[in-house]
C-alpha cells in the first residue's frame, strides 16, 4: 500500500512537470536575480571602532574592526571583534568572541574571515568563503533565506560562459561542515545566436542534506531534500524578465516528535518502524511560480501543494535554531496548499526594501521583512531584518500578536548609523538571533541570544 502511495506521488510530480513543460513554464533560476541582491543587503563593512556590547544582561567592553582588501575580482574582508569582561575571575572568560564564547573552537576563529570572494555570481567561475545572511539555492523551494549564523561557509557556482549549464553549491560551516548540497543547471536545447523560448528551456536538481539535524542525539538519520525543476523565461529584455518554473521536491522527515510522548517502548517501536518505512515515508511537494524582474522591482508568486510531513523551503532563516522543534507536522494524510510570495524593491538608489510571506491552509505562516536606508536622511543609515516562522500555529494566538513577539521562531536585527563628523559615526545596534553553545554532556545546540551594542568609530565606507 505504501509502495503504491509513493509511486503516485512520484506520477503526480512527474505528471505536473510534463504539463508544464507542455504549456509554457517557467525560468532560467529566477532566483538568481534575487539572490546577489538579498545575500548582501544586510551586513556592515568597512568600521573600526569600540563601545559596549550588552549579551542577555551582561555587559562587555567592545572592540572591533573591519578592514577589506579589494584585488580586481577579489575581496576580501575581515570582522575582528574582541569582547573584554573586567569581572571574568580567569583569562579565559575575560577575552571573548562575538557572541560571548571563548576562543576554543575552529568555527569562531573562522568567524574572523567575514567573507573571501571572487567574481560575481553571474560570472563562470564565482565563489565567496563568509558568512550568509540570506542564501537561496535554485528558486528556493529547499533552501529560501538561510542563515548560517555568523559562522564561515563556502558558495560556489560554476558555469559555462554561455550559460548552458552549470552549478552552485554551498556547506554551512568549513569548521563543522553538516549542511552541504547544490542545485545543478543544463540547457539541452541552448545554440549559439539563438534565443527562443525552446533554446531557454532549463532543467535542474537539487540536492541538500543535513548530516546532523538534531544535534541532542547521535546516530540519527540525516535529512535529504532531492529536487527537480523545469523552465524557461517567457519574456527576457534587457530591462524586463518574466518567468515561469515548477519544483519538485522528496524528502524523508525525521519522526513526528509528538509520537514520542508515548511510552518507551512504544516509542523505540515507533522509532524502528520509521527506521524500516524511511524509503516509503518520503515527503512530496510541487511548487508552481511566476515571477518578473525590472529594473528596480523583483516580484514572484508560487502555488505550492504538498504531503503530511513536508517542509517547504525547509532550509530558511532560522532552520538550524529551530530542529527538531518545528516540523510542524498535521494529523491527517491529506495534502496541504498555500502560496509563496516574494518582492524586493527598489524605489531610490537609497531605499531598498525585502519582503517574502508564505501561508498554508494549516495555519503555518513564515514571513521575511528588511529595510536598508543609506543617504535619504543626510548622514544617517538605516539596516532592519526580521523574519519569522509558524506564525499563530496554535490556532488560539492572535496572528499580529505572536507576529512581533519576539521568541524562538524569530530573528531580528536592527542597525542605526549616524555620522557625528563624518567619518566618525556613532552606532546601535539591537540583535535578537541565536548562538551555538557547548552544554555540559558535550552536547553542541543553539540558544537564543539578546544583544545590544553601541559603538563610536571610524568607517570607510562614508
Amino acid at each position: 500500500m505504501r509502495d503504491n502511495s509513493v509511486l503516485k506521488v512520484l506520477y503526480n510530480g512527474i505528471f505536473a512537470t510534463v504539463i508544464l513543460i507542455l504549456t509554457i513554464v517557467s525560468p532560467t533560476s529566477a532566483q538568481e536575480r534575487l539572490t546577489p541582491m538579498a545575500e548582501q543587503s544586510f551586513l556592515t563593512s568597512g568600521f573600526y571602532g569600540g563601545g559596549l556590547t550588552f549579551i542577555n544582561g551582561d555587559a562587555y567592553v567592545r572592540i572591533q574592526l573591519q578592514p577589506e582588501i579589494p584585488l580586481g575580482k577579489i575581496g576580501i574582508g575581515f570582522d575582528f571583534v574582541l569582547l573584554y569582561n573586567p569581572y571574568a575571575e580567569n583569562t579565559e572568560d575575560q577575552f571573548l568572541a562575538e557572541d560571548g564564547e571563548t576562543w576554543d573552537s575552529a568555527s569562531t576563529w573562522l568567524r574572523l574571515i567575514r567573507y573571501i570572494s571572487y567574481g560575481d555570481p553571474y560570472d563562470p567561475f564565482y565563489c565567496r568563503l563568509g558568512e550568509f545572511d540570506y542564501l537561496t539555492i535554485g528558486h528556493g523551494s529547499i533552501m529560501s533565506g538561510y542563515s548560517n549564523h555568523d559562522r564561515r561557509g563556502l558558495h560556489l557556482n560554476l558555469r559555462k560562459s554561455d550559460n548552458r549549464s552549470g552549478v552552485e553549491t554551498m556547506v554551512n560551516d568549513l569548521g563543522h561542515p553538516t549542511i552541504f548540497g547544490g542545485r545543478g543547471f543544463f540547457r539541452p536545447f541552448q545554440r549559439p545566436k539563438s534565443n527562443t523560448l525552446l533554446t531557454r528551456f532549463e532543467l535542474g536538481a537539487t540536492y541538500l542534506t543535513d548530516i546532523d539535524p538534531d544535534t541532542e542525539k547521535e546516530g540519527e538519520e540525516p535529512l535529504d531534500a532531492v529536487g527537480f525543476d523545469v523552465g524557461f523565461p517567457i519574456i527576457e529584455r534587457s530591462s524586463f524578465r518574466l518567468d515561469l518554473y515548477d519544483d519538485f521536491v522528496m524528502l524523508n522527515p525525521p519522526p513526528n516528535p509528538k509520537n514520542f510522548a508515548l511510552e518507551p517502548i512504544a516509542a523505540k517501536e515507533k522509532s524502528e518502524s520509521h527506521s524500516e518505512n524511511s524509503v516509503t515515508e518520503l515527503g512530496w511537494g510541487n511548487a508552481v511560480g511566476i515571477g518578473f524582474a525590472a529594473t528596480k522591482v523583483i516580484f514572484k508568486f508560487e502555488y505550492r501543494i504538498f504531503s503530511d510531513g513536508y517542509i517547504p523551503a525547509v532550509f530558511d532563516y532560522t532552520y538550524e535554531t529551530g530542529v527538531p522543534e518545528f516540523w510542524g507536522y498535521e494529523t491527517s494524510s491529506a495534502a496541504r496548499r498555500g502560496f509563496f510570495t516574494q518582492l524586493i524593491w527598489q524605489p531610490m538608489p537609497q531605499l531598498h526594501f525585502l519582503g517574502a510571506y508564505e501561508t498554508y491552509d494549516n495555519n503555518t505562516s513564515k514571513i521575511y521583512l528588511g529595510i536598508k536606508e543609506s543617504g535619504l536622511v543626510p548622514r544617517l543609515t538605516f539596516r532592519a531584518f526580521y523574519t519569522k516562522r509558524n506564525i499563530g500555529e496554535d490556532g488560539e494566538t492572535n496572528f499580529f500578536t505572536d507576529l512581533f513577539d519576539l521568541d524562538k521562531k524569530s530573528a531580528l536585527t536592527l542597525e542605526i548609523r549616524y555620522a557625528i563628523l563624518p567619518p566618525v559615526q556613532t552606532i546601535f545596534i539591537k540583535e535578537y538571533r541565536f548562538r551555538r553553545v557547548q552544554t555540559d554532556e558535550g552536547i553542541s545546540q543553539f540558544e537564543p541570544i539578546h544583544k545590544t551594542s553601541i559603538m563610536v568609530g571610524v568607517n570607510t565606507d562614508f
